[in-house]
């Protein structure tokens, strides 16, 4: 059994300290006093060494470091998760496993960082999950980005089905009033039909000719 800790760090590691700095202000804010939340970095301890989850071009992003000691990030706090009943070596087992699906070129600020790794691996182990706050930035960020993916694909498919309806629509009235289906040069009708018309074979061979000439479906636009 050993005790499982999340520990969580303000997000730092950009190349500007004034961007830092605001970064640091801004979680002080949305989190220490609105208590929504704010840009984190988290990383789960468990048996002595603390792991978590990172962009890198090759391999597992699974990485493992001294706890509350990431000095690519600023150490803020440390939430107790609950205890594990996992002996050591089942830990080291789940641990591959994660390292052996979570490659770091599938990293994902809003939909595959560090704290869904956390909160993965916090349900392998069997403890609490992580408080919302501590990933409700880009969870949010996320939801709203795919709902703005699936009106914007509703709405394209919306106006191809509007434009295609409209185009065999036009076909079909040019059909109905046969348009492009006029008798071919040089044939005419029967002897003794008048203009109040009637059967006759010139008509009769236009009829073959109407779906290639204006019966068909008209083109996709």
């Amino acid at each position: 059994m050993s005790l499982v800790t999340l520990h969580v760090y303000d997000i730092t590691n950009t190349q500007y300290e004034a961007a830092n700095a605001s970064i640091q202000g801004l979680n002080r804010f949305t989190k220490d006093i609105l208590g929504a939340g704010g840009i984190f970095h988290g990383a789960v301890e468990v048996n002595g060494d603390e792991w978590s989850f990172g962009y890198c071009d090759r391999g597992s992003g699974v990485y493992c470091c001294r706890p509350r000691g990431n000095t690519g990030y600023t150490y803020r706090e440390s939430i107790p998760l609950g205890v594990t009943a996992l002996s050591p070596a089942r830990v080291r087992n789940i641990l591959g496993a994660l390292q052996a699906a979570w490659h770091g070129h599938e990293y994902d600020l809003l939909a595959r960082n560090c704290n869904h790794f956390c909160e993965a691996f916090a349900e392998m182990l069997g403890v609490g999950s992580l408080p919302p706050w501590v990933n409700r930035f880009a969870s949010q960020a996320d939801a709203t980005v795919a709902a703005v993916n699936y009106a914007s694909e509703q709405t394209q498919k919306f106006a191809e089905d509007v434009g295609n309806g409209l185009s065999n629509f036009g076909n079909g009235i040019l059909s109905l009033f046969g348009a492009g289906n006029s008798p071919p040069r040089g044939r005419t009708t029967q002897p003794g039909v008048g203009a109040n018309g009637g059967p006759n074979e010139g008509r009769r061979g236009c009829e073959g000719e109407r779906g290639a000439a204006g019966g068909g479906d008209g083109d996709e636009t």
